[in-house]
């Protein structure tokens, strides 16, 4: 990581970083997006899965769909901040590909992994000038998404918070924050920030920071991107599984990202490490 990425890290508990994706490299991955959604649900590559009806289009595993989306999870540019976050001992956990269209998606409110996992589950810290983070999630854009959109929200800073979210109560029946995105057209709460990634960026950020996504409101374009989480390699919830995946899935991915997704020892390095990668 940088000084200003690690700064801005650990100050709002995000990143978004901009210009990422090189010309070739987004239009591959549109390209591939284009062609799996116009596949039939029974075309679709083993192990993947559409999810489509009330909500919006998700493909599961969707990462595996290409090879143009599949390198996305360990890029040359977030290489690197994954490399930092996890003391190098990275372990990619699960990647889906959404599509959100107007209004056919349900709100996600705001929510943490603190909230939903427990708080002993998941850990931030700093050491020795550098981050330590074991649950976070890069989030790549192929499509824009401009002030008023919608997509995803922020309570910068969240990340470190020491103390519960209050719920709602007789004395305050609103809470604080559980309402705020309920309603498309009501302004955010000032605390909050909803983030505006361009096609190409991608944002980083700790499952620590609360965060929720606002229903998507242009009706002549939709939000399209991946959503990739990582943990620490000797962190894992997938029931004591070497990796996370379906055997169909596994058995096409590169060795590379293998490697990247399997379990291991603490103080085990991987041989995808590069020495001094994130120095």
């Amino acid at each position: 990581m940088t000084a200003k990425q690690r700064y801005l890290f650990d100050l709002n508990g995000y990143l978004h970083i901009k210009n990422v994706l090189a010309a070739d490299e987004l239009s591959n991955a549109q390209e591939a997006i284009d062609r799996l959604l116009e596949m039939p649900s029974n075309k679709l590559p083993p192990g993947i899965g559409r999810g489509d009806g009330n909500k919006d289009t998700s493909f599961s595993n969707g990462f595996s769909a290409d090879k143009s989306l599949e390198s996305l999870t360990w890029h040359p540019v977030t290489r690197p901040i994954i490399n930092e976050l996890t003391g190098g001992q990275p372990r990619f956990s699960r990647g889906s590909l959404i599509v959100n269209l107007h209004h056919n998606q349900k709100m996600t409110p705001l929510h943490c992994a603190r909230e939903d996992c427990g708080w002993q589950t998941r850990r931030y810290g700093v050491k020795d000038g550098h981050i330590h983070c074991n649950d976070f999630i890069c989030f790549f854009y192929f499509t824009d998404v401009n002030p008023g959109d919608g997509g995803v929200v922020v309570l910068p800073g969240s990340h470190k918070s020491e103390f519960e979210r209050p719920q709602k109560s007789h004395t305050d029946p609103d809470g604080i924050f559980f309402q705020d995105l309920e309603d498309p057209n009501q302004p955010l709460h000032p605390a909050l920030v909803n983030v505006t990634p361009k096609a190409g960026d991608v944002i980083i950020l700790s499952e620590l920071t609360v965060h929720g996504v606002r229903i998507w409101k242009p009706t002549d374009r939709d939000r399209r991107f991946l959503i990739l989480r990582y943990k620490t390699q000797y962190f894992s919830d997938d029931r004591g599984r070497k990796h996370p995946f379906p055997e169909e899935v596994w058995e096409r991915l590169s060795p590379e990202t293998q490697e990247l997704s399997q379990t291991a020892s603490y103080g085990h390095t991987k041989s995808i490490i590069s020495p001094g990668l994130g120095e």
